[in-house]
């Protein structure tokens, strides 16, 4: 893994440190994924799961986390880097590997 890449990394896991806010997240990396998926099959779902995407995310941030998303700011950084950390959980999950940095 390239340092800027593990960089973002570390900066997106350092705002999503509380145990509900990355449980929220997970699920939103998963239907915003879902989304795309959807994208060329049915646009109702594609923006319903989209919705419920920033929804979870911002509760996570707003009342769990305390702080503002990342897409306020570095909206590239947000969908690059929680798209990473979603993929690499999954892995974790699957796997019962860490790979993610500390």
């Amino acid at each position: 893994m390239n340092q800027t890449l593990k960089n973002d990394l570390v900066r997106y896991q350092k705002a999503h440190q509380n145990k509900w806010n990355q449980i929220l997240h997970y699920f939103a990396f998963l239907f915003a994924f879902l989304a795309w998926v959807f994208l060329f099959i049915n646009l109702y779902v594609t923006i319903c799961l989209a919705v419920l995407h920033y929804v979870l995310s911002w509760i996570g941030h707003f009342y769990f986390e305390k702080n503002k998303p990342a897409s306020f700011k570095h909206p590239f950084l947000g969908f690059y880097a929680g798209f990473m950390w979603f993929f690499m959980k999954s892995f974790e999950l699957l796997t019962g590997k860490q790979i993610l940095p500390k």
